[in-house]
This record gives C-alpha cells, sequence and structure tokens, in this order.
C-alpha cells in the first residue's frame, strides 16, 4: 500500500514535468519530427514539453534545469537593470561579456560562460524581492551562497528563489548584484508546530518503551526488539525537534547542524533497520526455524539483529560523512549538506534517506507477504486437523494458542508499518509540494499521533494492562512480606536474646548478689542490737 500511494503522489507531481519558473514559452516554435522543440539553442526532448491555458489560450512551454543546472538572470539577456527596470545595454551586461565566476562554498573554481554552462532562466521569480548585501557566490551547480552575519551563517538559494544582473547607475560603475526572494513567515510556524508535535510524540514513545522496560513479561526478543526500534525513533525525533528550536532561536551554528543532522540520520535509518528486523523476525518465527525458549539463543540472536540494525546505519552515515568532507568535484550525488543549510533537501534526501527506506519497505512487504501466506498454510493445516478425529487434543489446545500469538504479533507489526508509511507518504507528499501549506499542518498533526497511536497499539491491551496491574500488585504485596518478614525478624530476634543461657545467668547472679547483701545487712542488725 505504502508503494502504490507513493508512486501514485510521484505520478501525479510529475504531469507537469517542472514548475514554470524554471520553464520558458515556446510556442512560437515549431516542434521537429521527433516531437522535440530547438528554441535559442536549447532542445527541449518531448518530456521536457507541456502546454497549460492561459487566458483562454493554449500555451506551450519547455523545462529547463533538466540537462544543465539553471542560472537566473534578472533581465533578459543583453539587457541590465537601470532605474530600477531592465534596459537595453548590451555593451555594459556583464553576464553576457565577462561571465561570472563559480565557487565551491566560498573557493574560487574558474570563470564561466553563463549561457554555454547553464540553462539561462529570466525574470524576477517572485514578487517581493530585496538586494543582498551580505557577500554572495554563484556555485558550480547555480545555486547562490550567501555569508551572513548569524548563528545560521549560511544560506542556498536555488533559480527559483533568486536572480543576478548587471546594476547601472550615473553614480557607479557596472557592478553584478543579487536580488532574493522574501522568506514567507510561515515558515517559522511550520518549525514551531512541527517541532512541538515530535516532542508530543516523544513523550508516547518514552511511555511506551517504560512500559516495555517494567513488565519482565514483555523482556523477550520481541520486546528488546521493539524497544530497540522505539528509542532510535525516539532519538530521531528528539533531535530533529531541537534543531528545529535552535533554527527558530537563531542559536545554531553550521557545526552543530553538521552534527545534528549526523545523529538524526542515524537514528532515523537505524529505525527503519530494526523495522526491517521486526519484520524479518516474524517471518522467521512461522518458518519453523527458531529455538524455542532457550534464552541463550534468544540473547544471541538480539545481538545478531542490533549488529545488522545498527551496523549498516553506521557505514551509511560514515560513507555520506566521508563525500560530505571529501574534495571531490560538485556534484549531483554528493550530500552538500553544508551547501543546504540544516539536514538533507532535494536529490540527496532522495538518495541518502528515502532510496535505502524505500528499499527496507521492499523488503518489509515481501516478508509480510511470505508470512501471510504461511498463516494461511498453517490454519488450513490446523483445520484439517480439527476434522479428523484425534487423541492429541491438548498438544492441539497449545498449537493453537502458540498461532493466535504468533498472529497477534504479526498484526501488531503491521499495524506499526502502516503507522510508519503514512507518515513517510506526508514526509514524500511534503516534499512534493513545499509551498501547501495543509500538507505541513497534516504531517505536524499526524507526528503527535505517531507516538500516541504506537502507544495505543502495544500498550493499550487488555493482556498489557493486566501484566501492569499484576506488577503493581506483585510489588504491593512484595513490600508488605517485606514489612511482615521485618517485624518477624525483629520478634525472632528480641526472642533470642531473652532466652540466652548468659542473660539468665546475668539476672540469676544479680538476683542473688542482692540476697546476699540483703542478708548481711540482716545480720549486723542483730548482731548490734539497741
Amino acid at each position: 500500500m505504502f508503494l502504490v500511494i507513493l508512486f501514485f503522489v510521484a505520478s501525479c507531481a510529475s504531469e507537469q514535468p517542472c514548475l514554470d519558473s524554471q520553464s520558458i514559452d515556446i510556442s512560437d516554435v515549431k516542434s521537429s519530427k521527433d516531437g522535440s522543440i530547438v528554441k535559442d539553442g536549447v532542445t527541449f526532448p518531448p518530456k521536457y514539453v507541456y502546454t497549460k491555458n492561459i487566458s483562454n489560450e493554449t500555451r506551450t512551454f519547455g523545462c529547463l534545469c533538466q540537462t544543465k543546472d539553471c542560472f537566473r538572470k534578472c533581465c533578459p539577456y543583453g539587457q541590465v537593470f537601470h532605474q530600477k527596470n531592465c534596459t537595453n545595454m548590451s555593451d555594459k551586461d556583464l553576464l553576457k561579456n565577462y561571465g561570472i565566476g563559480t565557487f565551491y562554498m566560498a573557493d574560487f573554481r574558474k570563470h564561466v560562460d553563463v549561457k554555454e554552462n547553464f540553462d539561462l532562466l529570466y525574470g524576477r521569480p517572485c514578487e517581493g524581492m530585496y538586494l543582498e548585501d551580505s557577500p554572495w557566490y554563484v556555485q558550480q551547480d547555480g545555486k547562490l551562497y550567501v555569508k551572513i552575519d548569524t548563528s545560521v551563517k549560511v544560506l542556498i538559494y536555488d533559480a527559483s528563489k533568486y536572480c543576478i544582473d548587471t546594476f547601472v547607475s550615473d553614480t557607479e560603475e557596472p557592478h553584478l548584484n543579487a536580488l532574493i526572494c522574501f522568506v514567507p513567515k510561515p515558515e517559522h510556524n511550520n518549525y514551531t508546530m512541527s517541532s512541538s508535535c515530535m516532542l508530543i510524540s516523544c513523550f508516547f514513545i518514552l511511555l511506551t518503551v517504560a512500559v516495555y522496560a517494567w513488565l519482565p513479561e514483555l523482556r523477550n526478543l520481541h520486546g528488546m526488539v521493539l524497544m530497540a526500534y522505539l528509542l532510535s525513533f525516539f532519538v530521531g525525533f528528539l533531535f530533529l525537534a531541537t534543531m528545529q528550536i535552535l533554527i527558530l532561536l537563531k542559536e545554531i551554528s553550521e557545526d552543530i547542524c553538521i552534527v545534528l543532522t549526523f545523529i538524526i540520520y542515524f537514528s532515523l535509518l537505524a529505525a527503519f533497520f530494526w523495522l526491517n528486523v521486526m519484520c524479518y523476525d516474524i517471518w522467521w518465527t512461522f518458518s519453523g526455524k527458531r529455538a524455542h525458549g532457550r534464552s541463550g539463543s534468544q540473547n544471541k540472536r538480539f545481538l545478531c539483529y542490533a549488529i545488522y540494525a545498527f551496523g549498516v546505519p553506521t557505514i551509511l552515515t560514515i560513507v555520506m560523512a566521508a563525500l560530505e568532507f571529501s574534495n571531490i568535484p560538485l556534484h549531483p550525488l554528493l550530500p552538500k549538506l553544508r551547501l543546504q543549510g540544516c539536514f538533507l533537501y532535494g536529490n540527496s534526501k532522495l538518495l541518502y534517506l528515502y532510496g535505502p527506506i524505500v528499499i527496507l519497505c521492499v523488503a518489509n512487504l515481501i516478508f509480510f507477504a511470505l508470512t501471510a501466506f504461511k498463516i494461511a498454510k498453517i490454519k488450513k493445516e490446523t483445520k484439517m486437523l480439527r476434522d479428523k478425529e484425534s487423541s492429541t487434543h491438548d498438544q492441539d489446545r497449545k498449537d493453537t494458542q502458540s498461532l493466535k500469538l504468533k498472529c497477534s504479533r504479526f498484526t501488531l507489526y503491521v499495524k506499526l508499518f502502516t503507522v510508519m508509511g503514512i507518515n513517510w507518504i506526508l514526509e514524500v507528499v511534503s516534499s512534493f509540494y513545499p509551498e501547501a501549506d495543509v500538507f505541513w499542518q497534516f504531517s505536524d498533526a499526524y507526528n503527535v499521533l505517531v507516538g500516541l497511536i504506537i502507544f495505543i497499539i502495544f500498550v493499550c491491551k487488555k493482556k498489557t494492562w493486566r501484566m501492569i496491574k499484576k506488577r503493581i500488585k506483585d510489588y504491593q504485596r512484595s513490600k508488605s512480606n517485606n514489612t511482615q518478614q521485618e517485624i518477624n525478624g525483629n520478634n525472632r530476634r528480641l526472642a533470642q536474646w531473652r532466652t540466652q543461657p548468659d542473660r539468665t545467668s546475668s539476672l540469676e547472679t544479680i538476683r542473688t548478689t542482692d540476697g546476699e547483701r540483703s542478708s548481711r545487712s540482716n545480720k549486723s542488725v542483730n548482731i548490734n542490737p539497741h
């Protein structure tokens, strides 16, 4: 179901192959035999061409930024900014005549011709824009890297958020300036709501872990795997909320941002690998290959699971860190964490985070399908045995109870997989439609429900409540017994003290001594009468 919805969302998002801000009108050019359209030396394949109805007229648009990186010029080629308007001054157009220097972060790489090196977009991408007075650098991929004097240090803009052009005035020499789109305020509101929702979810997740850790009956292999999964998920949500709060407070530096990114990345991946362990474990349980009832075997299996669930995310995190801090030339497949602000964005997020998660989800679906077939087969065999007369009713009853327990656990895992699948579907939808506040609000609300739903699924059950009540009664009974034993022990020690021989002889000695003193006193009285 997760993959079906994911592909549906992707197909819906891809009906128009690019944003309007990354396309140009090519209605005045005819298509060639293969369906492609060529304009100003740029070839637009059929898959990057779409039509749109504008003012009751069908117009044809071609997508740029598909085969080359994009760069946005504020005015048409050969025009410059003069008195806040685009003016024909081809001889003063610095971008046309001299090109522009490209950088990796703030390190100069090479000077390039903008028309040869980039797909050129023209015009202001948004209505509200401001002149950037902080140092800025055009990156090799066409993004704009801006160094600012705040805790964030760096801002990165793609071609849909900036434009660059030559500014000409009567008092200054022609020079390049960058215009930046104003950042809408709802983004901060999203962070406020998102971080609050995740912290609420963290509370319920931690409460679920506490219940499983407190009840001895739940500290089996299944319980330990679940606790490892929930703790990984808890750490990921906690640090993600912390990152968003620090961004809101403007108290985050680039170094802190990078460290938090690696922690969040590792934790979220570990959570999904533990979910994969659960799906594998339930399949292994129904396969009949497990050795039951041996604590040593379960501990060994949990250790193997932990090596897998923590080891693979560790390797992936190390690989991402090595690529981030390597001197490899800028490439679309690199993480580019320091170029994109906090955490992963765009293609980097798709490759490094969503990629492994989708692979794990496919594997989980396979395990679920195999387990479901096995359950159906076992139930069919059990029904056939019941139809026959058999003297092994007790054994049949035990097998039936064991099957019910396994099926119950399988149902729990399916519910958990569904809950997490919906959560990441919302994440993917939000990434397709970053400007749609309704998706963010729904996603934030669901972040609260994730922890609550997990708590309801694994704790709010009759069996678990009976265990909790039993645990409380056992504690009260144990406390009462300890108090009674302490009282009985004190009474026994007092009785022993009273019946000890040395204690009796001492009393007798005291009595004899007192008697002798009394006798001597009487004799003295008789010898000396008045």
